[in-house]
Formats: C-alpha cells, sequence, structure tokens
C-alpha cells in the first residue's frame, strides 16, 4: 500500500536498531567472542566439521557461485562485488538446491530455532572486504572457517578488535560495529556464515521474530540468484 511504512525503510529501521541495541548492553555489548556462551547450538557443527567441509568442497567445485555484485549490486558495491555467496537458508526460507549441495549445513539451519540465515562465503585470493556496518541489529554473525589459507591468512577487524580466522575455530560477532576483512593472502578463504537472532528480553525478541518475518519476502530473490550454475 502506498505509504505504508516498511521495516527496510531507512528511519523504521534506524528506529528497531536503537531499540535492539539498547535492549542488548548498549556501547558495552562485545565485538567479537567465543560463540558458545550465546550460540551454543555451534558445538554441533564443530562435531561434524569433516563432514561439512566435504560436502561445501564438493559444491564448490560443482557450482559456479555467484558473486554478490550479482545478487544485491547496492549493498555489494558498499563492501565488494567479488565476494561469492551461497544462501542455503535464508529468514526461514529454504533453498531446495541445498537439500542436495549441503545436505549437513541445511539441516542444522533447519532444526535450530534461532538461525536466520545460513550462508556459505567465498573469499577469492586478493578479495577485501571495505569497512562497513551490518544494516540490522535484530541478528549476530557467527564465522566458522572451512578453509583458510597459510599464507598470511585473511585477518577481520571489528570497531578495533582484529580477529585471524584459524580452520574449524568459529567466533560470534556483533557486526552492527563497524568492520573489515583484509585479504592478503595468495589462497581461498571458504567459511560458514549464520545468522542468529540476537539473545534479547521476551517482548524485544518478540518484536525481532515479527521484523524478521515482515523480511521475509525478500528471502527468495536472494536463494535464487545466488546458486549459480551447476
Amino acid at each position: 500500500m502506498k505509504g505504508s511504512l516498511s521495516i527496510n525503510q531507512p528511519g523504521v529501521r534506524n528506529a528497531f536498531n536503537r531499540y535492539f541495541l539498547k535492549n542488548s548492553g548498549g556501547r558495552n555489548r562485545f565485538r567479537i567472542m567465543s560463540p558458545y556462551s550465546l550460540f551454543p547450538e555451534s558445538r554441533k557443527l564443530d562435531h561434524q566439521f569433516d563432514q561439512i567441509k566435504s560436502e561445501v568442497t564438493k559444491l564448490i567445485e560443482s557450482r559456479d557461485v555467484r558473486k554478490y555484485g550479482d545478487i544485491d549490486p547496492l549493498r555489494a558495491a558498499e563492501v565488494s562485488t567479488d565476494w561469492r555467496l551461497y544462501y542455503a537458508y535464508m529468514l526461514g526460507e529454504t533453498n531446495t538446491d541445498a537439500y542436495r549441495d549441503c545436505p549437513l549445513f541445511v539441516d542444522f539451519a533447519e532444526r535450530t530455532p534461532r538461525v536466520v540465515n545460513a550462508i556459505i562465503a567465498i573469499l577469492e585470493p586478493g578479495v577485501t572486504l571495505k569497512a562497513h556496518k551490518g544494516p540490522y541489529a535484530g541478528i549476530l554473525r557467527y564465522h566458522l572457517p572451512l578453509t583458510v589459507p597459510d599464507n598470511n591468512p585473511p585477518r577481520l577487524r571489528v570497531d578495533r578488535e582484529i580477529h585471524t580466522w584459524k580452520e574449524g575455530e568459529g567466533i560470534l560477532i556483533d557486526d552492527t560495529f563497524e568492520h573489515e576483512v583484509y585479504n592478503e593472502s595468495d589462497g581461498r578463504r571458504i567459511m560458514l556464515i549464520i545468522d542468529i537472532r540476537r539473545p534479547m528480553g521476551l517482548l524485544p525478541d518478540a518484536i525481532n521474530r515479527l521484523s524478521l518475518r515482515a523480511k521475509r519476502k525478500w528471502s527468495a530473490q536472494f536463494i535464487q540468484d545466488s546458486g549459480g550454475d551447476i
């Protein structure tokens, strides 16, 4: 309806973001941390690491996973047009190809209620992500590196904290802080990215659920555009 409010309108989104951040620590919230306190379900991924890495490796060998610039050109211009992303699960909707491509990964996403998005992210040699902030404060972002180059491995900065990824070692970040990736390696970094609902009280969590449900209509387009060709 013309004139109706949408969660994606900047003014509305910013109001939601301020509310969520106020109810999750404000300026004192963490930047980078171990995932086990706020995302204990991630231990299951640790136990399945070898199997998931194997299925993701096969996926990448069989598909030309599309660049972010082909999926979301406006946002990619702020981050990186060359970052490659495969959306296995987004806003409660499953990429049907993922049942074949990465069944363990998508099974985890579907069986874990707080999971919002489940993505396979490929950073080619020399591809760097520019300084940016996550647009929506209702989530926290989990990283599980499947492959990390030994030579000068990529590094992540979140606000003033620096982290160097290590294969198999997951972290949880608050991507509403400015963050960027420094990649001067000569190898490919492959990683699982999982967005979870930000832990908050009952009322802000309920509002967050409704907000995410309103955003769900965009999930089909992202899933369709990210799969690449067999």
